[in-house]
């Protein structure tokens, strides 16, 4: 372990032999959160975020310094990872620190004050960690009142669990004050760290073989079948943003539940649980229901003080048939929670082997709703300087589909539904939980009535998509190769006898933590990355032999076929493939979508005729979709080649139901104004634009680089522009300079009029009005409607993963209008 002084409160220097970094291994939690984490990579959902009201005159230099002192005393704070053959280690560094950033609200009246907050509180909890860096812990501090900050702390789950953020606030408060007071703080040693912790769960794991946890969950889970609840949206896979919905409950009805549960010898959580339960049999008619909960995991009193993610989650399964009385279903949940607490030491991963679900990279395989109950991690907190108030968190992301959880804080319990809004609307959540409290009043004034009372919602059946295009057929010699060599890795990582080419790998016992080593294999015998969503639906090795030979990407010269199925109109997108992927994802599975590149050879045909480079990409549409109609997207400079596609395939009399540019400016927008105009347009833009680097300046340190290089560049337009630097571009890289000799061959395209509607998406920070057109240029070649949409972010960020789903959003919520006015 680290020879630091878990007190210490980073102000003494670092003997030379405490500045190694240790190595260990990651405990099952940890293993979990950073498959996740590769899975779907700067997710938000998996950030664990708080916000605490402080009231009192603050030293933010010393609340600064408090807060690395909480992370010099926890190794699991100053811990970074990396991959080892498809197994995550965690490295303890021997120093990490944060800036705490101060942001004056103040000066905002109260109703835009209290906006400003949250938004600016759902940005931090949202922003990704990188787990190759540390801190894993990052806070800001909002000024709101002379005497009234707010802090947002944000951890990673890998680092963290909500025990833990109860532990940060507590030795926070105590070294803030300690450091006000020039006193050592009032901390006793910690008798482990959390490395210790994972230590001692890797070789308990290798020589208990939990039998009776594995009998149990055998048992229990037997015949298992998914609960589903209807949803207001198609389901997709990928990440999705969640919100959080919430009512006070009030004394009367908490009071009385506590009774019901004392006087049937159940807990809290057990009568909410069941009223929970009962809702969704009522909902859905389903008797058989599944529900996800967490369990702290710290059955040792020496990890009381430790900060780390301890947590394990289970399925709770509950028959709700033979039309039980409310009190009848709160003896089922009783045994069932008490079952599942007796034998939480199983692995969540190893209790999804033993089922065998069929897999959805859509959803969790056991279970879509999730119920916590707990009392708030976090009491008030007085000081004779500073007081410390929990408040209610905002989401980072949705982990699950919807979220039940009752929580307990100074004011009485809160019940609270945290929904992904990808699947669900508001109005929904919301009644919910206001369908929620009035089961809960009833069955608390009757407990002895049944709760077979069925409402049943209409299930909305969402039709399988359909395959869009066939791939070629399989050398036979090549994939008995591959084939071969995928057995012999699926012997290792499963440590089974030879397996058969068409066994599945989740019925063979394979769950998340095995995948990513199975993944991470493949990776290094084949040389190519496959998707961990592709294992579920290539689950066998004929399958995965498949995706590395025998089932290209590529349909024809130029054409990708990023996402072949359904039966809508297609999207075809024009630009580099690979920044595609996300958005290709989170539009859907039943419209089909098709990248096509940036052609090879126009590296070496750089003056080749806008027209001839249009034709190219038409004639790769057309080997792959011969007759339209089509939607055309385009990304940056490729949304000016985009409406010259759609040109020429109105000109050969296809329809084209919608372009959408992302990011773009029309085609020879300020070659179509007057020499005035033109000056007043490009002069406001470059103005507007040198004002968003500026602010650029003030925020934090990667916005600052950004700052910096944009304005070095727009220095050196600037010098080119007036003669003094002939070399401007020089410095630029190859692909930049081939999009760049695209973007100048636009100069001398068409512009006239088309029949095409338009979608114009821009980043929130495009400099628009003031001389300039607030369509972008757009509306003057349709002769149709454009529509006009911001996005959050940066030009170079739009396409990441929270970009691309706000822009798949935006493009579906078009085509459901366009579609609705045919």
């Amino acid at each position: 372990m680290s020879n630091t002084d878990p007190g210490n409160s980073g102000g003494i220097d670092l003997p030379a032999q405490e500045t190694e970094i240790y190595e260990f291994p990651c405990s099952l939690a940890q293993s979990r959160f950073w498959v996740l984490d590769q899975i779907t990579p700067e997710n938000p959902a998996l950030n664990v975020a708080v916000r605490w009201r402080l009231q009192g005159r603050i030293d933010v230099p010393v609340l600064q310094q408090a807060l690395n002192a909480v992370i010099d005393r926890h190794e699991i704070l100053r811990t970074a990872y990396r991959d080892v053959d498809g197994e995550p280690v965690q490295l303890v560094m021997p120093e990490a620190s944060l800036q705490l950033p101060i942001i004056d609200l103040t000066l905002l009246p109260e109703p835009a004050r209290l906006e400003e907050r949250e938004r600016i509180s759902l940005i931090e909890a949202r922003k990704p960690f990188d787990l190759t860096a540390v801190p894993n812990l990052r806070a800001t501090l909002l000024k709101v009142g002379a005497e009234e900050h707010i802090i947002l702390v944000t951890v990673h789950h890998i680092a963290s669990d909500g025990w833990s953020v109860g532990i940060i606030a507590r030795d926070m408060m105590e070294f803030y004050e300690a450091g006000l007071k020039g006193r050592a703080p009032q901390l006793s040693d910690l008798p482990l760290q959390y490395a210790d912790f994972a230590v001692w769960q890797t070789e308990w794991i290798k020589v208990d073989d939990l039998k009776a946890e594995r009998d149990y969950w055998t048992t229990q889970l037997a015949g298992f079948q998914p609960f589903d609840l209807p949803t207001d949206k198609p389901r997709s896979a990928g990440s999705a943003p969640a919100v959080i919905a919430g009512r006070q409950l009030p004394r009367t009805l908490t009071d009385a539940m506590i009774a019901l549960a004392t006087s049937e010898g159940c807990t809290f959580f057990m009568v909410g649980a069941g009223a929970l339960v009962s809702m969704l049999y009522r909902l859905t008619g389903q008797e058989d229901i599944t529900l996800g909960t967490q369990i702290a995991g710290r059955d040792r009193v020496e990890l009381n003080n430790v900060i780390g993610p301890f947590i394990n989650t289970v399925p709770l399964r509950v028959n709700a048939g033979g039309t039980p009385s409310f009190r009848q279903l709160l003896g089922r949940m009783h045994d069932v929670i008490e079952g599942a607490l007796v034998n939480q030491r199983m692995p969540i991963e190893d209790i999804v082997a033993i089922v065998k679900p069929v897999r959805d990279p859509g959803r969790n395989p056991l279970f879509s709703v999730n119920v916590i109950c707990q009392r708030s991690f976090i009491p008030t907190d007085v000081r004779p300087d500073l007081t410390l108030i929990d408040m209610p968190s905002v989401s980072p992301g949705a982990l699950y589909d919807l979220n039940f959880f009752f929580v307990e804080r100074p004011d009485g319990w809160r019940m609270s539904c945290e929904y992904n809004t990808s699947l669900y609307n508001a109005e929904t959540a919301e009644g919910y939980l206001l369908r929620l409290q009035g089961l809960l009043e009833s069955f608390i004034a009757d407990p002895d009535q049944p709760i077979a009372e069925r409402q049943a919602a209409p299930v909305r059946a969402i039709q399988p998509a359909q395959p869009f295009l066939r791939v070629p057929a399989i050398p036979t010699t090549t994939r008995e190769g591959v084939e071969a060599q995928l057995a012999g890795i699926w012997k290792t990582v499963l440590k089974i006898p030879m397996p058969g080419r068409t066994d599945n790998f989740f019925e063979l016992g394979g769950h998340s933590l095995t995948a990513f080593r199975l993944l991470s294999r493949v990776e290094k015998s084949f040389d190519k990355r496959i998707p961990f969503e592709d294992l579920y639906t290539h689950p066998t090795i004929a399958g995965l032999a498949n995706l590395i030979v025998g089932e290209p990407e590529v349909q024809s010269e130029s054409a990708v076929v990023m996402q072949p199925l359904g039966d809508e109109t297609p999207i075809v997108a024009v630009h580099d493939t690979f920044i595609f992927q996300d958005l290709a994802d989170r539009l859907g599975g039943d419209r089909p979508f098709i990248s096509i590149p940036v052609p090879d050879f126009i590296e070496s045909r750089p003056q080749i005729p806008y027209s001839d480079l249009a034709a190219h990409y038409l004639r790769a549409i057309e080997e792959v979709r011969p007759r339209g109609p089509y939607i055309l997207l385009g990304f940056c400079f490729a949304a000016r080649l985009s409406f010259e596609i759609a040109r020429q395939l109105v000109e050969k009399g296809e329809r084209v139901e919608l372009l959408v540019a992302i990011d773009a400016w029309a085609p020879k927008y300020l070659m179509r104004q007057s020499r005035l105009n033109a000056f007043l347009a490009e002069s406001s833009y470059r103005i507007q634009k040198l004002g968003f680097y500026i602010r650029l300046l003030f925020r934090g340190s990667e916005e600052r680089r950004n700052a910096r290089r944009r304005m070095g560049m727009f220095g050196r337009k600037l010098l080119a522009a007036i003669g003094l630097n002939s070399k401007p571009d020089a410095d630029i890289d190859e692909i930049t300079q081939r999009n760049k000799w695209i973007d100048q061959a636009g100069h001398s395209q068409e512009t006239k009029q088309l029949p095409v509607p338009i979608l114009s998406i821009h980043n929130a920070d495009m400099p628009l009005g003031l001389f300039l057109d607030k369509t972008m240029g757009w509306q003057a070649l349709t002769t149709e409607h454009v529509t006009m949409a911001s996005v959050p972010g940066s030009h170079s960020d739009l396409l990441r993963r929270a970009g691309s789903t706000t822009i798949a959003n935006i493009i579906n919520a078009t085509l459901k209008r366009q579609s609705g006015q045919r």
